[in-house]
């Protein structure tokens, strides 16, 4: 007989977890998804709770070569406690994030610790666009 460890059992309660759940609450377990279709941020205001940690997920959902970023004077500024992974590039400016640039199919996520009472801005100007977001506080 086969006994599962630890880690194993708690990857198989997780996937079990998640393959019980409707489709729209995975955004509600790992965080806010932004998608950029049709030259605009889908949705493009969300709200997050204040004075806790919030995870941004912004994915490039373009059927064309349509390069995309995400520029945020408010989210990257400097003191902000933030973190980004994914598949898209993060451009620096010294230690400060700076801008995300996304490909079709790609995606990023975005770690912030969120002030209660603030508005975080974010945009995609390249190329003309004039793609506009925003994540408020409660």
């Amino acid at each position: 007989m086969y006994i599962l460890n630890k880690c194993e059992l708690a990857g198989l309660v997780l996937a079990l977890a998640l393959f019980g759940l409707p489709a729209s609450s995975p955004a509600r377990i790992f965080g806010d998804v932004v998608t950029m279709e049709q030259l605009s941020f889908h949705p493009d205001s969300i709200k997050v709770p204040g004075d806790g940690f919030a995870v941004l997920v912004v994915q490039n959902r373009e059927d064309g070569p349509i390069l995309h970023e995400v520029v945020s004077p408010s989210l990257f500024e400097s003191g902000t406690l933030i973190q980004v992974m994914g598949t898209g590039k993060v451009e620096y400016s010294g230690k400060r994030v700076s801008r995300i640039l996304l490909y079709p199919g790609e995606e990023v996520v975005i770690w912030f610790y969120a002030e209660k009472g603030r508005t975080y801005s974010f945009q995609c100007n390249i190329n003309g666009h004039s793609m506009q977001g925003t994540v408020r506080t409660s």
